[in-house]
């Protein structure tokens, strides 16, 4: 493991603990965790793009994922709960966004750039943070803190890091490039937290067996609760529609009014409800992070264990 690797290893693997610490008492994470970490990486992409002595088009890119990056933070955005804003100071700093990425992309294989092939791999750091606030707006991550943390560990391990002997499910030589482009390390983290995640599911299956609450399919996405008493830190699987009807919703949407829900649901005679625990996503997500590390993406691992050879 060379030291690049190692010192990503430690970072990730601190501000991760820290998270999951915070996410375990309050369910919450603060801003200044995820911009600590995503400064960090991009201070360690910096040194190590100097230590290569590399073209500018790579210092471009860093420049341009900054831009977006800090623009999650600072600053009003564009898109609100009343509709867009078009605020001219944020929009000149995504177009400088942009025209960074297309100037280093003709800037690559020039006499002044990198090789094309590296000037990709890297496109990574933009695209990548696009990408996870597209997840968040359409509602695939629930919390902020996925989306913040996720963005940031792809600053910190843009690219997949040289930690040899590990990790054990190695891909195969011909096809690493392509698979490496498509399916970035903070990607490969992610599936591996989703897949540690699916322990959830049995989980609430066990303890409602137990308690003898075995109505399906919502005895594998959370546990019953009495409404006078709620737990914290959940989301209501029932509600009254505009029909007056009780209704089931194994997916809440965030945002909603949750007292004025549970009056509703008081107020048709509902005592007890179903309801979905706000897991700690952090917990899994600090797992994906070291089984990419030592172990791979565990996902493609298996597909290639189960696929047939030629």
């Amino acid at each position: 493991m060379d030291a690049f690797a190692a010192a990503r290893l430690a970072i990730g693997t601190g501000f991760l603990a820290l998270a999951a610490a915070g996410d375990l008492r309050s369910r919450r994470v603060r801003d200044p965790v995820w911009v600590v970490l995503g400064t960090v990486g991009l201070a360690l992409l910096v040194v190590e793009i100097a230590t290569d002595s590399a073209g500018l088009d790579r210092y471009g890119l860093v420049a341009a994922a900054a831009i977006l990056f800090y623009a999650i933070f600072y600053g009003k955005p564009l898109l609100e709960e009343d509709g867009l804003h078009l605020r001219p100071a944020r929009l000149g700093l995504f177009g400088l966004s942009a025209v960074l990425v297309v100037g280093t992309g003709l800037l690559a294989g020039s006499a002044g750039g990198s090789e094309p092939e590296t000037w990709t791999a890297l496109l990574v750091l933009p695209v990548m943070v696009l990408v996870y606030q597209g997840f968040y707006q359409v509602g695939l991550f629930h919390g902020g803190a996925d989306t913040k943390g996720l963005i940031a560990l792809t600053l910190l391990v843009p690219l997949y890091p040289n930690a040899e002997p590990f990790p054990l499910l190695a891909i195969d030589p011909r096809v690493q490039g392509p698979i490496q482009t498509l399916f970035p390390f903070s990607l490969a983290v992610l599936v591996n937290a989703a897949v540690l995640f699916l322990a959830v599911p049995l989980a609430y299956l066990l303890l409602n067996a137990v308690r003898g609450d075995l109505d399906f399919p919502q005895a594998l996405f959370g546990t019953r609760a009495d409404l006078h008493a709620l737990p914290p830190h959940v989301w209501l699987m029932e509600r009254i529609d505009r029909r007056g009807e009780r209704v089931l919703v194994l997916f809440p949407r965030r945002g909603r009014d949750q007292k004025e829900e549970v009056d509703k649901l008081q107020a048709a005679g509902v005592t007890r409800a179903w309801v979905q625990p706000q897991v700690p996503f952090m917990v899994p997500l600090l797992g994906g992070f070291l089984l990419a590390f030592f172990v791979g993406n565990v996902l493609l691992g298996f597909l290639v264990a189960v696929m047939p050879r030629p």
